[in-house]
């Protein structure tokens, strides 16, 4: 806020959070719990039924948190809409939305210009439960609903765990959902970010790109009370010891989890870690990787579906550790997870025996990250973006010239984000 706190109309004042008034109904103080939702807007733009008034809506029910995005799970005709999230920050959770409306295929494609899209959002989103996942050693997981009434792992009600109003209160939970995780006793992750769901069969994929704070077997957690420390809204855990699902400490590779239901209301699954990230020399390279298709951090992350077992699952990278940058920028990797070879109990995940599945697709300009990823239908022409190359960390005026780039006769150079398209010279489909 500077020495303009409350801005020429007082435009800033709403992000001095201090209690100032009497009452919350007086002051900022409660502005902070108006982000971290998931937002759902009408990508065809307004229609005649939706008014610009509600052009953006916060589908709160997903949960309050720091998204990085928004996954659907396979839909199933008379069944519940899934929808899976990851809170994109150390030792924090992966959430899985179920509605209460069963899934009906004519809302796919109403006819029509004029419908209310968002109404549809409204039918799947505005009611159902959050859950949040515990992923056990034994390769089972739990959704732990995230309910006033649900029990902790401490027995007690988690509307008096969060010192809510009432049995009734979903509206805290959703407020306080990084605590109600807490409470409930959910598995601390490495940096959960992107997912996606193979149509088919129903897997979900979701990249945890790293965690500098995760620390040994047999040390403890460290809480915090919300201080500088920590990334998450509302508190969290500022260190956490390894488990099954994150089992290298100071995890600078991340990995790739993957794990499959047996109904989209279901409060069961089984998983796996499907690949790590590691430089091709890393003591814990545990998925055998090479230098033809070594990785860290992966980020974006696209399951390419096509049919038959054909389906490719694109992973992007955000990468800043020094093993692997030292040897390949930011990248795109490509896998079709149906031709990797099945391990113990009848899964298939990458491992020395599978790096020709694993392939180096493309690879970004210094500095860059990769990131976004979508292609046309007859999967000829594929679609990434390309986040400030040569210019990371970037300079506040984005005008710093980094020394790893070469500059041009003309002295300056300015790095600049695109979109880049890639197309097979014969104009055939793309694949692996």
């Amino acid at each position: 806020m500077g020495d303009r706190p409350g801005g020429t109309n007082g435009e800033f004042a709403r992000f001095n959070a201090t209690p100032s008034a009497a009452s919350a109904a007086g002051d900022y103080r409660n502005e902070p719990r108006t982000y971290g939702y998931v937002v759902e807007i009408d990508p065809y733009g307004n229609t005649a039924s939706v008014g610009t008034e509600t052009a953006a809506l916060k589908r709160t029910h997903i949960g309050r948190f720091r998204h990085e995005g928004c996954w659907p799970g396979k839909v199933i005709e008379g069944e519940p809409v899934v929808f899976y999230s990851g809170h994109d920050s150390r030792n924090e959770y992966i959430y899985k939305f179920v509605s209460k409306a069963k899934w009906d295929p004519q809302d796919a494609n109403r006819p029509g210009q004029d419908y209310d899209r968002l109404a549809i959002g409204s039918k799947y989103l505005d009611e159902g439960t959050l859950y949040v996942a515990r992923f056990n050693a034994d390769g089972s997981g739990d959704w732990l609903p995230l309910t006033p009434d649900a029990t902790t792992q401490n027995g007690r009600p988690l509307w008096q765990a969060l010192n809510l109003a009432n049995e009734r209160d979903l509206a805290g939970v959703i407020i306080n959902t990084c605590d109600a995780a807490d409470f409930m006793g959910a598995t601390p992750m490495d940096r959960p970010e992107w997912g996606t769901v193979d149509p088919s069969s129903g897997e979900v994929y979701m990249t945890l790109t790293n965690n500098s704070k995760r620390t040994a077997e047999g040390t403890a957690a460290t809480y915090t009370d919300g201080g500088s420390d920590i990334e998450a809204l509302g508190a969290g855990y500022a260190t956490a010891p390894v488990n099954a699902a994150n089992p290298r400490p100071d995890n600078e590779g991340g990995q790739v989890i993957r794990w499959r239901e047996p109904s989209p209301a279901g409060t069961n699954f089984e998983w796996e870690v499907f690949v790590f990230g590691a430089a091709e020399n890393d003591p814990d390279n545990f998925s055998g990787l090479t230098e033809l298709n070594q990785f860290a951090s992966p980020d974006g992350l696209w399951y390419d579906d096509r049919g038959d077992g054909r389906g490719i699952l694109w992973i992007e990278t955000d990468n800043g550790y020094d093993n692997v940058t030292d040897y390949t920028n930011d990248q795109v990797l490509a896998v079709v997870p149906g031709n990797v070879s099945r391990g113990p109990g009848d899964k298939a995940v990458i491992d020395a025996a599978d790096q020709a599945q694993l392939k180096r697709f493309a690879v970004g300009p210094n500095g860059c990250e990769v990131t976004g990823i979508f292609a046309t239908p007859d999967k000829t022409s594929l679609f990434i973006n390309i986040q400030h190359p040569g210019n990371w960390p970037a300079d506040p005026d984005a005008n710093v010239q980094d020394a790893t780039v070469a500059i041009p006769k003309s002295g300056s150079v300015r790095a600049r984000a695109a979109t880049v398209v890639i197309r097979k010279r014969d104009g055939g489909e793309i694949a692996v």
